[in-house]
């Protein structure tokens, strides 16, 4: 089940986990990320935070 990171001011995908053995590292922290691709959205420019709110962490299941 993939893990997607979103920006939640215009909802650009950020970051998409797909798979295990996806790379070396496996799911990326918020910190990690920010790392990897920068501070803000490559998009619309909104500064990304850290700290996620339960209210921002939205889980789909499969049928």
């Amino acid at each position: 089940m993939p893990v997607i990171f979103k920006c939640t001011k215009c909802g650009t995908i950020i970051y998409k986990f797909m798979r295990a053995g996806q790379d070396y590292y496996g799911i990326p922290s918020p910190s990690e990320l920010m790392i990897r691709i920068g501070s803000t959205c490559p998009n619309c420019g909104k500064i990304l935070n850290r700290n996620i709110e339960l209210e921002h962490i939205v889980i789909n299941l499969r049928r």
